[in-house]
This record gives C-alpha cells, structure tokens and sequence, in this order.
C-alpha cells in the first residue's frame, strides 16, 4: 500500500483509516450474547478469511455492514428476517471484527461478499449499510445475482467521496491528485470503476434505498445518484436517523423485510 506520508501533507492516519485502514468496534455483552446463538464458521478467500455468523432456515439474507463496524451491528434484522420465513449469514468485512486483515477497501469488501455468496449458494437478497452498500454494488457488478438488495446510507462514488475527503482537509490540488493516484493503487481498479454509472450492469433486480439527508458521514446525493441509476428500485428519505442510528430503526429493518418479501 502507498504511503501517504511522502505525498499528502495531512495527518496520514485519518485518511488511512477512512479509507485503507478501518477501526474494529467493540462487542457489548448482548451482541456478543446473541451472536453465540448463531452457526459460526470461518471462510477462506483470496484476502484471508472471513467470519461469518448463520440464523435459520430459507431462502438467505446477507447483511453486510460498513466501515469501522461488525457484523454485530445488523443484529436487529435478524429475527424479523427469521419470522418472515428468511435464513441469515452475516458477516465481518475484510479487516473488520472477527475476519482478518488490516486493510482492505471497498472493492476488497465487494469481493469478499461475492466469494461468501458463491460459497452459500443462492442467496435471495443483501441488505448492507455504508461502505458495505459500497460493496454490494461491486459484486453485482462482478456477477453476484441476487432477487432484492437494501442499501442504506451507501456511497455510489468512491472518487467522489474521495474529492468529499480531499474538500474537508483543505487539500491544494496537487495533493489531491496524489490522494487519487494513491487510492487507485490501493484498489487495484480505475476509481472511475467505481461510480455507480459504470456499474449500472449489475443493478438487474429490486432495490430498495433508505437514506437519512441530515446524513453527515454520506452525501444522501450518493443515494439519490444511485436510484437514477437503477431503473427497479426507489428511494426513501427518512428523517432524524444520521448514519448509524437506522440500524436500529423499527420502521427501517420492517421496511426493509416486507421489501425483501416482496410485501
């Protein structure tokens, strides 16, 4: 990975850790309670291994969560998926919780996700949140075929959120290049790749979109971006959420279960 000490004069850490470099959240007792309920496995991909918590019988629901966080924090959908008759796998991104690594990206979470999906078979639907949404998108686009996806809080842009990032430090133009060139060599792909327009292919089913436009850490204009783009799915703005609180949100998880059922 680059080194953003040579070429950006701004604290490195932050944007390493906003962008290369996630935190790993605590588990409180009751998520930890809960998770213990579940069929643990570990999965081996091409970026080391995964760790993956299962729930029930049905056709399976994938909930992925975002940067800084675990899969602990999709634990309110589970037992409504349950009672509606739907199995869950969720899932540590790379470099998150319980899965290792200490960096990884959007396109590496993307394609962890896909090899998880290729691993349990048909999976009905995905429900992720943030850089997890993120991620969803590549795999779509990478061949992951899904009947319906819920993506709450997601950027449809990586360069854009990098240009976001660029705007907050105050960066002078040349840095902000290097930021670019930097981000390219950490994903491996063009990050024109990454703009929802270029992976319109892989929208092919149902999409449900919720998004908070008082949300301070993702422009809601990722989410408005992302439903023009896909021709099947709508966009609903909630009110009061932010970023992380519609996790919890009775009437987000009801929304998004009755969606996935086709209610």
């Amino acid at each position: 990975m680059s080194n953003l000490n040579t070429s950006i004069n701004v604290p490195p850490a932050a944007l390493l850790q906003a962008f290369a470099n996630p935190r790993r959240m605590p588990l409180d007792e009751a998520q930890q309670q809960r998770l213990a309920q579940a069929s643990h496995s570990r999965h081996r991909h091409a970026d080391g291994e995964l760790a993956l918590w299962s729930f029930g019988e049905g056709p399976r629901v994938v909930l992925l969560h975002g940067w800084d966080g675990c899969a602990a924090q999709m634990l309110d959908f589970v037992d409504p998926l349950l009672a509606a008759g739907f199995a869950v796998t969720l899932l540590d991104a790379p470099a998150h919780g319980q899965s290792s690594g200490d960096v990884t990206s959007v396109v590496h979470i993307g394609e962890a996700l896909l090899s998880v999906c290729q691993s349990l078979g048909q999976v009905e639907a995905v429900i992720a949140h943030s850089a997890g949404s993120a991620g969803s998108l590549w795999a779509f686009n990478r061949g992951l075929r899904v009947n319906a996806s819920v993506h709450l809080c997601g950027p449809s842009s990586l360069q854009r959120m990098l240009l976001g990032a660029s705007a907050a430090y105050g960066l002078e133009p040349q840095q902000t290049e290097a930021l670019l060139a930097w981000a390219h060599g950490h994903i491996g792909q063009p990050l024109s790749a990454l703009d929802i327009e270029n992976m319109r292919d892989g929208l092919r089913h149902r999409g449900l979109i919720l998004h908070d436009p008082e949300d301070r850490t993702v422009p809601f204009g990722a989410s408005k971006a992302l439903q023009q783009n896909w021709p099947d799915s709508r966009l609903v703005e909630l009110s009061g959420l932010g970023h992380r609180r519609l996790l919890s949100d009775a009437e987000v998880i009801a929304q998004s279960v009755a969606f996935i059922a086709g209610a």
